[in-house]
């Protein structure tokens, strides 16, 4: 991890911020949303597409029960409540280090029973690491000794790095192709998991926005768990571009103002758009290099997008639809292949959204694809409330009619902090083989 004086400021200022007791309460306050733009109605109507009725998915047991004892990673305390609800009685504050027993996943928060005193509630699940490593993989490395809560990187160049160890170690299971290159010139870097030749083909894609780049490493470690098991369905292909960001993504981590960004910096502060300054604004940054959020610039009723007017560290539309090549990558890549199905990893909220537009034969497979998600994450299904527009989800399944759902993974806001991805990694660990048993069972 690169270090400058702008990323110690940084990380003091999270540090500060990361307070446990104060922290849960201000993530408990959370109202996530994926890009509220406006409460315009859509009244477009996609081309008319004929989809098979969606077979149900056995609930699986959720895997994320495993064998081990938690402790709570914190400065202090966290809140555990009676229900999963900020707004449920408080049960007792569980101090940094006290042992607990994971008994399941509720939306954001983990039910627990705490080891010392047998007591039972909820906590937020991001504040848990297990006391085992629950990742073992080779190539992939995660944050499993992590004993405070301090802020998480995984960056551009380590994800090649791990790339290229997938490839001597996956030669026969593992191709790697580019959809295309940033702003910057970075390689979208596509990991084709199985035989090009499969029946079906799934695309995977994190990182779209910069902040969010934990969605990358869970990507990645996705990838590396699906080789190790030798390719479990070998009639599903996945496809997996774990950052389809990077040039934000260095950005953020970085910490460091170019002439370009400094003159968005000062344009987002006069119009305030942002009071955030120096490496804090960087810390917020959603857009790519050139201040275009990438997720709303796809051909997904894009002019009714609430935009800022000029390039911005976050919502800024572009000036016409795939102006930007990232964007223009994922379109062409997309169209590249016949997808089955499209699953988009953001980091904020613990939900999954699967509708746009009207009611259609997509969104109803959307849906269906969006339960069996949820049987094994207890991630929350959230309903399109007409307000956002431009993403590549809601392309996908607009304009290409692939049944397509965007899963937020953390339990508080972005960027996340390193102890956050034991939570997301034991919800999301058995995706593959969950995508891949619905596409089998419903794909055309």
């Amino acid at each position: 991890m690169k270090k400058d004086i702008l990323s110690v400021v940084l990380v003091a200022v999270m540090l500060l911020s990361c307070g446990c007791g104060a922290e849960q309460n201000a993530a408990e306050a959370e109202q996530t949303s994926q890009g509220a733009q406006n409460a315009a109605v859509i009244t477009a109507t996609p081309a008319p597409t004929i989809a098979p009725t969606p077979v149900p998915t056995p609930t699986p047991k959720p895997n994320y029960l495993i064998d081990s004892t938690f402790s709570v990673v914190c400065d202090d305390y966290v809140n555990m409540r009676a229900d999963a609800s900020s707004q449920s009685t408080l049960v007792r504050e569980v101090t940094n280090g006290e042992q607990v027993e994971l008994l399941s996943f509720v939306e954001r928060y983990a039910q627990v029973k705490v080891l010392s005193t047998g007591e039972t509630g909820y906590i937020i699940g991001g504040f848990l690491k297990p006391d085992t490593d629950v990742l073992g993989l080779s190539a992939v490395s995660a944050p499993f000794g992590v004993t405070e809560a301090v802020p998480f990187n995984y960056t551009y160049d380590q994800m090649l790095m791990d790339i290229d160890e997938l490839l001597v170690a996956y030669p026969d299971k593992l191709t790697v192709e580019s959809a295309g290159q940033s702003v910057e010139g970075r390689e979208l870097k596509v990991l084709v998991l199985g035989d090009m030749n499969a029946k079906h083909h799934v695309f995977v894609q994190g990182a779209i926005h910069a902040r969010e780049h934990m969605t990358a490493l869970l990507c990645m470690a996705l990838a590396e768990h699906w080789l190790a098991d030798g390719i479990p369905n070998p009639s599903v292909c996945f496809h997996i571009l774990p950052m389809a960001n990077p040039d934000g993504v260095t950005l953020n981590q970085t910490l460091q103002f170019n002439k370009a960004i400094q003159e968005i910096y000062l344009n987002d502060g006069s119009t305030g758009r942002s009071v955030l300054t120096g490496a804090e604004y960087l810390s917020e940054w959603k857009a790519n290099i050139r201040g275009v959020d990438l997720n709303r610039n796809f051909d997904a009723i894009w002019d009714r997008v609430k935009t800022c007017p000029a390039p911005s560290f976050s919502d800024y539309r572009g000036e016409s639809i795939e102006s930007e090549p990232e964007t223009k990558a994922l379109v062409e890549y997309t169209k590249k292949y016949d997808f089955d199905a499209t699953v988009s990893y953001h980091a904020t909220g613990s939900m999954i959204y699967w509708e746009f537009g009207p009611n259609s034969p997509v969104n109803e497979a959307s849906y269906s694809l969006a339960e069996a998600v949820a049987a094994i994450s207890a991630y929350k299904l959230e309903d399109d409330d007409g307000s956002s527009f431009g993403g590549y989800k809601d392309w996908a399944s607009y304009k290409m009619n692939i049944p397509s759902i965007t899963i937020e993974i953390g339990t508080r806001a972005a960027p996340l902090l390193e102890n956050e991805f034991y939570n997301v990694w034991l919800r999301n660990r058995e995706l593959l083989t969950t995508v891949a048993h619905w596409v089998e069972a419903n794909a055309v």
